[in-house]
């Protein structure tokens, strides 16, 4: 009698010993790939070239396989943009390419080849896509697809796949600080940087700024901000150019630390990230919520933006263990459900972060839930009001 109690008990137990939590719902928000500079370096004539060719076809239908008979290429004369060469400012490049390539590839080997979660084969049907209306942002996102879903075969002319990707105008797109939809942001920002923290800072770095000022010939800069010269440095470096005599290694560093401290003055600002960013986390909760209510079957979706994307949401999540984001940088949004009980996990390069509040790598959903409706404001007219 005792055996068969004990041989009861573990029948009723182990299923519960070994269950895992389910993957529900996949949220990828990234920073687009490497890129041109978004400015050029004051009385210099360094070359970009850019070889990521667009092409592009118009149509007037909806259609998810549509007939080809010609398409069109973007092209940039030599030498006629802000850089010299034929690249456009702040152009996705080839490396840029194929670091969402990669990104994509990786995930497919998580989603796909080892859990079955997603298709093998692209279905828009659980497969969401958005990005900014930025040509660098759209590609990424386009490279990530090439990796996730890589096409084996070319396609007949007439059965070529139709991908949407979703944008919105620059006008009410909430994927970045946009003061367009928010006018306090661009006034907060300036009050940030008329701030004694800020003002102190560049008399910190003004022997950089002074150093910087003779390389270039230049008496500010230029008009370039030091993390305009930093980020141009960065593209530099990443594509092995040679930079402007002078500029030395321990000036990178300091540039470094000084874009760095930057972001996080910045966005560390509890008002700036919370106008900056919480109308999209509000976005993210909401996808959550149609996953849980079963009022969408997307299982993944993709968010391709900026630095400035990532950047409000991670400090308004109250994280700080995330200093910088480089080029392909991604914050994940992962949906788990174990039972009746879900959970949400955050990773940062696929390293799991924790938020203060929850202090749990696998947050409950409602205790995710109750946080993020706490950053939410009543109006959002109201906090966007300039004061």
């Amino acid at each position: 009698m005792n055996n068969l109690k004990v041989i009861l008990f573990i029948t009723i137990l182990l299923p519960f010993c070994f269950t895992t939590k389910k993957l529900q719902l996949y949220q990828l928000v990234t920073r687009h790939g490497d890129r041109s500079p978004l400015h050029a370096l004051p009385n210099t004539d360094t070359d970009w070239y850019c070889y990521l060719t667009q092409y592009q076809y118009p149509s007037d239908t909806f259609d998810d396989k549509i007939q080809l008979s010609r398409l069109y290429r973007e092209k940039f004369p030599l030498n006629e943009q802000v850089l010299e060469g034929n690249c456009s400012i702040g152009q996705l490049t080839m490396k840029g390419f194929e670091q969402h390539k990669s990104l994509g590839s990786n995930l497919r080997n998580k989603l796909i080849l080892e859990t079955n979660f997603l298709q093998d084969k692209l279905d828009q049907s659980e497969t969401y896509v958005r990005s900014t209306d930025i040509r660098r942002t759209l590609l990424s996102a386009q490279g990530l697809l090439e990796g996730l879903y890589p096409t084996t075969t070319p396609q007949q002319s007439d059965d070529i796949d139709v991908v949407t990707i979703h944008t919105i105008d620059d006008q009410t797109d909430n994927m970045y600080p946009n003061s367009d939809v928010c006018p306090r942001i661009s006034q907060l920002e300036e009050e940030i940087k008329n701030s004694d923290g800020y003002k102190n800072e560049l008399k910190q770095m003004q022997d950089v700024t002074d150093e910087l000022n003779k390389i270039f010939g230049t008496t500010d800069l230029g008009g370039l901000s030091l993390s305009n010269i930093y980020s141009t440095i960065v593209c530099y470096q990443s594509h092995s150019k040679e930079l402007p005599s002078g500029i030395t290694e321990n000036m990178i560093d300091r540039l470094h630390k000084h874009h760095t401290w930057k972001l996080n003055y910045l966005y560390g600002n509890p008002e700036f990230s919370k106008i900056a960013s919480v109308s999209f986390l509000k976005d993210l909760l909401e996808s959550m919520l149609f996953k849980i209510n079963s009022q969408n079957d997307y299982k993944f979706m993709l968010y391709s933006g900026h630095e400035s994307t990532l950047c409000p949401l991670i400090q308004l999540l109250g994280i700080t263990t995330v200093d910088e984001i480089p080029y392909a940088g991604h914050l994940s949004f992962q949906l788990l459900k174990e039972y009746k009980k879900y959970y949400v996990r955050i990773t940062f390069n696929d390293k799991v972060l924790t938020i203060p509040q929850c202090k749990l790598e696998d947050c409950p959903f409602n205790i995710f839930y109750k946080l993020v409706m706490e950053l939410i404001p009543n109006s959002f007219s109201t906090i966007c009001k300039t004061k």
